[in-house]
This record gives structure tokens, sequence and C-alpha cells, in this order.
């Protein structure tokens, strides 16, 4: 099941914390720290600002490392109030502002759409969705009864993902 070309060019990249000052700047906490870390933003750079079903475009204009993130400001959000109503939002960037991948390292976001298997070759079904715990990220199996089975993205379940091939294959420790 083929994605949207939409959809996989900007992938979820973290959450906006709190406001920081007075003149616009926000707490970005990254999901992956690991990936945050490699990330230097080149601004101006148009991201996305997603809140459930609400997407919003908009401009960083301006990045610092910070403790927990980056402290951000966007266009046209120079007062502390107006970015204290983003808090909460995802952080969506386009895959071309990301850092490069390492050897065996992959998008989890990726996942959606592909074909799940066990060790034993069974399919399970398809990777409908993925989301953040808070802890890890978590994918949704659906299988052909339409029922779900949530998995956490950690090497402990997923034994290989095959982004070529649409394939993920998992171990369920059952």
């Amino acid at each position: 099941m083929p994605r949207p070309a939409c959809m996989a060019c900007y992938l979820p990249f973290g959450v906006l914390r709190r406001p920081h000052g007075t003149r616009g700047e926000i707490l970005l906490a990254p999901f992956n720290v690991a990936c945050g870390q490699r990330w230097q933003p080149v601004v101006p750079l148009a991201v996305r600002l997603v809140r459930g079903a609400d997407v919003r475009e908009s401009v960083l204009v301006a990045s610092r490392s910070a403790h927990a993130g980056f402290l951000v400001r966007f266009h046209d959000q120079e007062a502390r109030a107006r970015v204290a109503a983003l808090v909460g939002c995802e952080v969506h960037l386009p895959r071309s502002a990301l850092a490069p991948l390492a050897e065996g390292e992959f998008y989890v976001e990726d996942m959606v759409g592909c074909e799940a298997f066990g060790l034993d070759g069974e399919r399970l079904g398809h990777v409908a969705g993925t989301f953040w715990n808070g802890a890890q990220d978590v994918m949704t199996i659906v299988r052909e009864d339409g029922s779900e089975r949530l998995l956490p993205v950690v090497a402990h379940f997923i034994s290989r993902f095959a982004p070529a091939e649409r394939r993920v294959i998992v171990d369920l420790h059952d």
C-alpha cells in the first residue's frame, strides 16, 4: 500500500513545549534525541505545524540549541502570547532538512503502509500508522479482520525493515 507523496515529504520531528523569553522563541523538543543532535537547520525553512487534523504551514526563521532541544522562532510569531498558542503542536520538517541517516537507521514514518510479517513468515497485516507514546514510537498493525495490534518500534521487536520491499518483519515474543 503506497503512501501519498504529500505525506512522505514531511516527517514528524518534534513537539513545541513552552515559550521562552519575550521575543517569540519556543522550545522544540525532538522526538528522537540522536537525530535532533545532528540536525542543523538552514533557515528560513518551510515547516508544518500539526495538532490533530489541523495542519498549518509556517516558516522557521531562527533556531539555536538548548538543553532539551532547540529554541526556535517562526515567521509572524514574535510575541510570547502568539507562540504560547503553539504549545503541543508537532513540527513536521521536509525530509531534505533532516540529517542523513546512519547505516541501519530509518524513519519510523516510512513503515506506514508496509506489510507486517512475523518471524515465521506469517502475514500479520499492514502498518496503518505510528504514534509517539512518550517513551518510544509505536506502530499500529491492522489485521485482515480489522482488529489492531500495537507494537513498539524498538530493536527488540523489529527484526528487519525492508523499505524497498515495503515489508517489516517483527518478533512478537508470543
